[in-house]
């Protein structure tokens, strides 16, 4: 194989490959509507954060498109689906979480619904 055929393919796979070595590429690929990801440090309220694993959440939906809420931890391991915890009012979401018992570290609550994304930080202790 060409040379240049195996680099397009070694970036295509995300691994840059040297004579003896290989290395890992991180690269982002831009969605493609990226204004349906919104910024969720702006949107999505969680506290206390950081919390002993139980916390509560809030943010503002005005839409009626069924909402799928998760935790996942650091690695991406789904911690707990919390879609039915939520409570929702004219024009706002809310959910009184308790993970029961996880181990401190960083945690991740993605809400999606239609094309939109919200993804939030916390903090367990």
């Amino acid at each position: 194989m060409k040379r240049s055929t195996l680099l397009f393919l070694g970036i295509l796979l995300g691994i840059l490959i040297v004579p003896g070595r290989s290395h890992a590429l991180s690269f982002a690929v831009p969605d493609e509507d990226p204004a349906g990801v919104e910024d969720a440090s702006m949107v999505i309220k969680v506290f206390p954060n950081p919390s002993d694993g139980r916390f509560q959440l809030s943010f503002d939906y005005s839409e009626d498109e069924k909402i799928v809420a998760k935790v996942y931890d650091i690695t991406g391991k789904l911690v707990k689906d919390i879609s039915n915890d939520l409570v929702k009012d004219e024009n706002s979401v809310s959910a009184n979480i308790d993970l029961e018992n996880p181990g401190s570290g960083i945690y991740f609550i993605r809400i999606e619904w239609g094309r939109t994304i919200l993804t939030k930080k916390i903090i367990i202790r």
